[in-house]
C-alpha cells in the first residue's frame, strides 16, 4: 500500500472512525461504572470505611502522542483500574489505545506497579509506575490482505499527578489526572504520551469485607447474559459487522474469581464469517453492595471461520473486560423486588487474538439475570 493513495485515505478514515467508536464506548463504560456513585446510601457506606481499607479507583484519560520516528503527532486514550494496597504501593490494570501512525494501529493491555506519594494534606498524589504492555499492532504487510496483526510484549513507564476534588486522596471521591506514558517495544515504534483525565475513588465489596457475593441480594453465583453488539475487524480499513452472544458466568473459588462459557456469532463481513465458543477465567470484584462489578478475563476461543484465507476451525486467545450494573436496584421502589435484584446490564469487550491476521474487537451490550 502506498500512503497518499485513495486506499490509504480510506484506511485513515476507517482508523479514525474506529478510534472514535472506541473512545465513545470507553466513556460510556466510565459513566455506567460511576452511576452508582450518585446514590447517598453507597456514598455513606464508603465514607464509613474510608480510613481503614485500601482504595480502588477508575480513571479515563486521553491526549496527544508522539513517536521517535517524528511522524505527525496523533491522539491516544486509555482506561485503568488501580488499587492502592499500602501508603506507597499500588498496582493497576488498564487498556491503552496507543494511537494510529502510518502503518501502525497499536493498542493493548497494561499491568503496572506504582509508588504513590501524597502531598498538600493528601489532596495531591504523585505516582511513578511501570510494567508490561501486551500490545496488538495492525501493521502494513506484503501479503494478500495488505496488513498483519502483530502481538508482542513491551514495557511501559508512567508518571501521574492526581488532584482530589472535594475529598482527600484517602477518601472516596472524584479526582483529576495528569499522566505521562512512555513505551518502547524492541520491534515496534516508540511512543511518548501526555494524558489528562478524570477518575473516581471507591472501595470494593471484597476490600471492605461486605458479605454480599454469592447471594441474589448481593452478587449472585450464577448469571446468564444475552448480548447484541458489533464486531470491528483489526484491518487497516476497519471493517465491521453485527455481533451477538449468549454467556453463562459462575463464581468460582474466591469471591472475585469467575469463569464463563459462551457462544458468539461475530457476524458476516468482507473478511470474516466466524462463530465459536468462548471459555474464560475472570477477576471481577463487585462494588456498592453487589450493585456493580468490573472484571478482566483471559481464555480461549474455538471458532469456525467460513471466509478465506484460512477457512475452517481456529483456536485463538481472547482478552476481555466487562462491567455490570443492577440499574433497577438503584430505584427505591424496585430495590426490594426480585426483578430489581436479579436483572443487570452488562457491557463486555472481547479482543480475539488470531494466528492468521483476523483479530477482532467485539463490543457487546447485554441484559443479564442473576440467580
Amino acid at each position: 500500500m502506498t500512503w497518499g493513495s485513495d486506499d490509504a485515505v480510506t484506511s485513515i478514515h476507517g482508523a479514525r472512525n474506529r478510534g472514535a467508536r472506541k473512545r465513545m464506548l470507553a466513556v460510556l463504560l466510565m459513566v455506567l461504572g460511576l452511576t452508582c456513585a450518585a446514590s447517598p446510601a453507597f456514598a455513606d457506606s464508603q465514607a464509613a470505611n474510608s480510613s481503614v481499607h485500601p482504595e480502588d479507583d477508575f480513571a479515563y484519560f486521553g491526549g496527544p502522542v508522539w513517536s521517535r520516528e517524528s511522524w505527525p503527532s496523533s491522539s491516544a486514550w486509555g482506561v485503568a483500574f488501580r488499587q492502592t494496597v499500602l501508603p506507597h504501593l499500588a498496582w493497576s490494570l488498564g487498556y491503552l489505545n496507543d494511537a494510529h501512525f502510518p502503518g501502525h494501529h497499536r493498542d493493548g493491555v497494561t499491568g503496572e506497579v506504582w509508588v504513590p506519594f501524597n502531598f498538600a494534606h493528601d489532596y495531591l498524589t504523585l505516582s511513578l509506575g511501570g510494567g508490561p504492555f501486551y500490545y496488538f499492532d495492525t501493521e502494513t504487510a506484503k501479503n494478500v490482505s495488505g496488513y498483519a496483526d502483530v502481538h508482542a510484549w513491551a514495557w511501559v513507564l508512567s508518571a501521574d499527578l492526581r488532584i482530589s476534588l472535594w475529598s482527600h486522596a484517602t477518601e472516596p471521591g472524584w479526582f483529576l489526572d495528569l499522566r505521562y506514558d512512555w513505551s518502547a517495544p524492541s520491534k515496534d515504534i516508540e511512543t511518548h504520551s501526555i494524558f489528562w483525565g478524570v477518575g473516581y475513588r471507591m472501595y470494593s465489596d471484597h476490600t471492605i469485607g461486605t458479605s454480599t457475593q454469592g447471594t441474589v441480594e448481593g452478587f449472585a453465583k450464577n448469571e446468564v447474559v444475552g448480548y447484541f453488539g458489533k464486531t470491528a475487524i483489526n484491518s487497516l480499513e476497519s471493517k465491521s459487522a453485527a455481533a451477538e452472544a449468549l454467556e453463562y458466568r459462575r463464581q468460582l473459588g474466591w469471591e472475585f474469581t469467575r469463569v464463563s462459557f459462551g457462544v458468539m456469532n461475530e457476524g458476516d463481513s468482507d473478511l470474516i464469517r466466524r462463530t465459536g465458543i468462548t471459555y474464560e477465567g475472570w477477576l471481577e470484584p463487585s462494588f456498592w453492595d453487589g450493585n456493580a462489578s468490573v472484571g478482566v478475563g483471559w481464555g480461549g476461543y474455538t471458532a469456525i471461520d467460513k471466509y478465506q484465507p484460512s477457512p475452517g476451525r481456529h483456536v485463538s486467545y481472547v482478552v476481555s473486560a466487562t462491567l455490570s450494573a443492577r440499574f433497577l436496584n438503584l430505584i427505591p421502589g424496585l430495590r426490594a423486588t426480585a426483578i430489581g435484584q436479579q436483572l443487570d446490564l452488562r457491557f463486555t469487550w472481547h479482543r480475539i487474538l488470531t494466528d492468521y491476521n483476523r483479530d477482532t474487537d467485539i463490543l457487546l451490550f447485554g441484559l443479564g439475570g442473576r440467580f
